[in-house]
């Protein structure tokens, strides 16, 4: 972690570690650097933007829904959200939403062009409308990563449920894990508590578009547009509340647990052909992996934009979160990309594993 802030991959970050040796569960943190420069050390309970570790989140409070009958993976997109209608993405179904491949268009700015005040009702309803008929480009022969398709998941979740997607979110993940005050949609909180983490969190970048450097509030323009609460982005967290989830989900799909469903964690898991995607997750690719080469092939994961990640290792028991804010002070810096393979690899030697 120091060698990654002396190698300015990132200005601060914090690590968490999460094994299973028997019946004991051990867990190590390590804060490194500042939240920026001239500023305060990192600590170990500094809330991070987790970007798209968002998704996993969002993706396992659908499938504990799922458990308990309230929703279906093979409910169509339009008819919970009307708002999608007539769009590519009305037409997907929840499942195809949440594994990519409802052929919606990776990304898009829909955040420039909105015609209401962000965060409005009508806000909502536009970028809804407009990101369900923005189709992936060109003949596609698999799934595409798609921020549009989880925007619109995250609101047939929560439309499903009849309440808002934090509160779904808290409700079935950091309410029955006990981490509730470590992960969280910053757009949702009471303004004494926003306050507070503006203060505490690690800023990300400097947002032309918001005319201001971006701490204790999404890092995605998208999001922020929507209100700051939706299914592709927008939660904040702390490296052991993302690890404490990583570990329910893990022990979950090991026997240890029953915070999921085996079988729908082994269904969300299930390769699905010509891509290492999954429902809510990726799995590590073959070659060239941020899991690094000593992690097993059977570890799954995903990555955030503004320098997140997690890996559970199901072979080694073996849970990995790093949070950065390597976005600070632009996203061009990509050092991270060399340095979380390595840090990887360096974990599970130190562990002998």
């Amino acid at each position: 972690m120091d060698a990654g802030v002396a190698g300015q991959a990132f200005p601060g970050g914090v690590a968490c570690v999460n094994w299973r040796e028997g019946d004991a569960v051990h867990t190590v943190e390590v804060a490194a650097g500042r939240l920026r420069a001239g500023e305060a050390e990192v600590r170990s309970t500094t809330p991070y933007d987790l970007a798209s570790l968002t998704k996993p989140i969002v993706a396992m409070s659908a499938l504990r829904l799922v458990a308990s009958g309230r929703l279906s993976l093979d409910v169509r997109t339009d008819s919970v959200v009307t708002d999608v209608r007539g769009g590519v993405g009305g037409a997907a179904t929840l499942e195809m939403l949440l594994t990519h491949r409802s052929g919606l268009a990776d990304w898009g700015g829909l955040y420039l062009d909105v015609p209401h005040d962000p965060g409005t009702a009508a806000a909502r309803r536009w970028i809804l409308s407009e990101a369900s008929r923005r189709p992936a480009e060109g003949e596609l022969k698999g799934p595409l990563y798609s921020d549009l398709g989880y925007l619109i998941a995250g609101e047939v979740i929560a439309r499903t449920a009849g309440e808002k997607l934090d509160r779904v979110v808290q409700r079935e993940v950091t309410d029955p894990l006990g981490i509730t005050p470590d992960l969280f949609f910053p757009g949702a909180l009471p303004p004494d508590r926003r306050a507070v983490i503006v203060r505490e969190a690690a800023p990300t970048e400097w947002c032309e578009w918001r005319g201001r450097l971006i701490r204790g509030e999404v890092h995605d323009e998208n999001s922020a547009a929507f209100g700051g609460v939706a299914g592709n982005a927008g939660m904040f967290g702390t490296a052991r509340g993302v690890a404490t989830f990583g570990r329910a989900v893990l022990d979950s799909l090991l026997g240890h647990g029953d915070f999921l469903r085996k079988d729908l964690i082994e269904h969300a898991l299930a390769p699905i052909p010509g891509t290492s995607i999954r429902l809510g997750w990726d799995a590590k690719s073959s070659e060239n992996s941020s899991a690094g080469r000593r992690m097993s092939a059977k570890t799954f994961g995903h990555l955030g934009f503004t320098g997140t990640s997690i890996w559970c290792d199901p072979e080694r028991d073996l849970v990995i979160v790093l949070l950065t804010n390597r976005v600070h002070p632009s996203r061009a810096n990509e050092r991270i990309k060399g340095f979380r393979p390595g840090f990887h690899d360096g974990v599970i030697a130190a562990l002998g594993k």
